[in-house]
């Protein structure tokens, strides 16, 4: 059994010097380029464009991801939407200020508590959400069918626990503070 020193899992450098065994590093290499390409490659931008519009009809992902959220949840407090989004509250509040300039969500005040803020789709909101949630299912169908529906399920549960996995690292990352 061969080791080499560990890359790093994007660009594969391995000035490391913890040992790990060379197939490992081939896998953490290939998923580390797969992550990249999702994130960064030709084919990202063109899946923005597809699934959430070009020019002045488009809106950027994390605009697509506030009218999703609330598209699927209706009307949430800010500080509810912000946590569905895993971003800061100023996030939110910027987010939620461009949606409400293009009318696609208006700000209420919660009838509950008055100090609270709720935001929710507006007609035009309903309509931009629909467009995009039809766009993504002709997209992923399309995509997931080069997969048998086995490889899909496995896909699934692999995207979920890698998720999973990459909050806990941070996690663990923002714990390590602590300890010093």
């Amino acid at each position: 059994m061969t080791s080499t020193p560990s890359p790093d899992a994007v660009t594969g450098d391995t000035s490391g010097t913890q040992a790990v065994e060379a197939p490992a590093i081939a896998t953490r290499r290939r998923v580390g380029r797969a992550w990249r390409e999702i994130r960064r490659g030709a084919a990202a931008g063109r899946i923005k464009d597809l699934f959430y519009g070009m020019g002045e009809e488009g809106l950027d992902m994390a605009l697509a991801d506030a009218l999703s959220v609330l598209g699927q949840n209706g009307s949430m407090r800010m500080g509810e939407l912000a946590e569905a989004l895993r971003i800061t509250p100023a996030s939110t509040t910027r987010a939620v200020g461009c949606l409400v300039d293009r009318g696609f969500v208006e700000r209420v005040r919660a009838e509950s508590d008055q100090r609270s803020i709720e935001v929710s789709l507006t007609p035009a909101g309903r309509d931009r959400y629909e467009v995009i949630t039809g766009r993504v299912q002709v997209g992923l169908t399309q995509i997931l069918s080069e997969f048998s529906d086995d490889e899909q399920l496995l896909l699934a549960e692999m995207l979920e626990r890698f998720t999973q996995a990459v909050d806990h690292y941070v996690d663990s990352q923002d714990h390590a503070g602590d300890e010093a």
